[in-house]
C-alpha cells in the first residue's frame, strides 16, 4: 500500500471513529425560584426505565446514586429505603400517573427529607456502528421539591459508546458499565457546577 493510500485510510477511520467520540452537551435546567441551599437530604426513587433492557433502571439509578453520594452534596436515603418507606405507608405508583405528589410528600416528611431525586432510563442498548456494536445510553434525572413537587433541578444526557479504531488497535467504551459510570460521573459533575 503507498503512503498516499495508507493516509488516505487513516483519514477515512478517523472520520468513521469520530461519530462515537462526539458528545452532545449535557442538558441541565436550574429552576430560578429555587433555594438550592434548602436541600440537604434527598430521597432517590427507583429510575423509570423506558428501554427493552429490564434491569436498566435499576442499573443506571444506582451508578447515578454512588456519584450522588461521591459528590457530597445531599445526605442520599437510597431507593430501596424509600422504597420501603413508601412500601409500608401503602403508597403505590399508578401505571399512568407515577406516584401521586401528595403521598409522596407524606413519606418524605417522614423522613425529614426536602428534596426526591427521581429518573427515567429512555434508550440502555447496542446500536450498529458498520461491522461494531456499540452501547448507547440516555437517561434524565431530576430534583423536586418534597413538599410542592416543583423541579428544582434536571439534567438530560445522552452518550454512546465506541469500538476498536481498525487501523491504530486503540480501544473505546464497549461496556454499558463503563458507559454508564462516564455518563453517570458527567450528569453529576455538571450539576456540581450550577446546582450541587
Amino acid at each position: 500500500m503507498s503512503r498516499a493510500s495508507l493516509r488516505c485510510a487513516i483519514a477515512v477511520a478517523a472520520l468513521v471513529a469520530l461519530p462515537g467520540c462526539t458528545a452532545a452537551p449535557v442538558r441541565l435546567y436550574l429552576n430560578p425560584q429555587a433555594d438550592l441551599t434548602h436541600y440537604d437530604k434527598v430521597a432517590v426513587l427507583p429510575f423509570t426505565n423506558l428501554t427493552s433492557q429490564p434491569l436498566a433502571g435499576d442499573r443506571v439509578s444506582r451508578v447515578f446514586v454512588t456519584e450522588l453520594i461521591i459528590a457530597g452534596r445531599y445526605k442520599v436515603i437510597e431507593p430501596a429505603e424509600f422504597g420501603g418507606m413508601l412500601y409500608r405507608m401503602g403508597i403505590e405508583p399508578s401505571v399512568q400517573t407515577g406516584y401521586d405528589a401528595a403521598a409522596l410528600a407524606r413519606a418524605a416528611d417522614s423522613l425529614h427529607v426536602t428534596g426526591i431525586v427521581r429518573g427515567s432510563v429512555n434508550e440502555y442498548d447496542f446500536q450498529r456502528m458498520g461491522q461494531d456494536e456499540v452501547p448507547v445510553i440516555s437517561f434524565d434525572v431530576e430534583l423536586l421539591d418534597a413538599a410542592t413537587s416543583d423541579v428544582v433541578w434536571r439534567v438530560s444526557i445522552s452518550r454512546r459508546g465506541h469500538g476498536r479504531l481498525p487501523l491504530t488497535g486503540g480501544s473505546g467504551t464497549r461496556s454499558f458499565g463503563t458507559l454508564t459510570q462516564e455518563a453517570c460521573m458527567e450528569a453529576v459533575s455538571e450539576l456540581k457546577k450550577g446546582a450541587l
